[in-house]
């Protein structure tokens, strides 16, 4: 990745080759790395303790061409403006972010809010122990990133990737990460794009449009986060994600109805199983937004 580390595990990177193109607000050189906790094609995120102050952050390292690097910038600085605008707490904290570049690539640091654990693993965990989540749990969840990304869309933010792995636990409060595909958008959010999300969680009309092949679709964007924050709380309830697979290729509502209630009636209520179902809606224009939602 072209940063190197001596055996403390700390950042060396020599003054004579820092050039902060793009405006910065870390200094990477004040975080030693704990131990490597993710990777992906963009870089790979670490544990890190910052030596100025002895608190422990996550630290993503990217590195890419200066335009990409530019364009993911772009989306940090969307948060982190949300985050200081709104105080809220329902987003993973962004406290800075800096650019370096080396010879002809650029590498972008950004310093985040450490987490307990993705709700995935929180999922894992419950599903070795058979703990299901109780009915006032997993309201009380949906609850808290209602709320949150309602607030996002009513400042005209759209995430356009929500699932398990983006959402993370910190003392009990369930918080929204990684923003890569979240865009600025009108309160009504509809667009015409690329398929964006993951296959399994993402709504039917971006999965169907994905079989299809087809280049671009036009949908409501915080309509198909909602869809795949109903997926994300089906596959909780289940602590698997065979339901997930079983209704994923369907169209008709009643069928999905049908199969959603089989999986669920044991453990929680009719009352639950419908609100539940407002959030699955197969059709676009009879499935609420964030604001609707946080209203029912």
């Amino acid at each position: 990745m072209g940063l190197s580390i001596d055996n403390k595990k700390n950042f060396r990177i020599h003054s004579e080759r820092r050039n902060y193109e793009i405006k910065s607000t870390i200094n990477p050189d004040d975080f030693k790395i704990i131990k490597q906790i993710g990777f992906g094609s963009f870089g790979r995120i670490y544990k890190t303790l910052n030596i100025i102050n002895n608190q422990k952050y996550v630290l993503k390292v990217m590195h890419n061409n200066k335009n990409n690097i530019l364009y993911m910038q772009d989306k940090v600085r969307l948060i982190m403006d949300f985050e200081n605008r709104t105080k809220c707490k329902g987003l993973i904290k962004i406290f800075g972010d800096a650019c370096i570049k080396k010879g002809n690539q650029y590498f972008y640091y950004e310093v985040l809010e450490l987490a307990d654990r993705d709700w995935e693993q929180e999922i894992l965990i419950r599903q070795n122990n058979l703990k299901y989540y109780s009915e006032n749990e997993l309201i009380y969840i949906m609850s808290q990133l209602v709320k949150s990304l309602s607030l996002l869309q009513k400042n005209h933010i759209t995430h356009r990737d929500i699932k398990l792995q983006n959402i993370l636990l910190l003392n009990n409060q369930y918080k929204i990460c990684d923003f890569g595909e979240a865009r600025k958008l009108s309160q009504r959010g509809v667009i015409i794009q690329p398929v964006r999300g993951s296959e399994l969680f993402m709504s039917p009309i971006q999965f169907f449009g994905l079989e299809k092949k087809m280049d671009y679709i036009q949908h409501n964007t915080y309509k198909s986060d909602v869809f795949s924050l109903g997926m994300c709380i089906l596959f909780a309830a289940n602590l698997n994600h065979e339901c997930l697979y079983d209704i994923r290729e369907l169209t008709n509502m009643k069928e999905i109805k049908r199969i959603v209630t089989s999986y669920l009636r044991r453990r929680y209520s009719i009352k639950f199983i419908n609100l539940l179902l407002i959030l699955l809606e197969y059709e676009e224009n009879n499935r609420p937004d964030f604001i609707s939602l946080e209203e029912i």
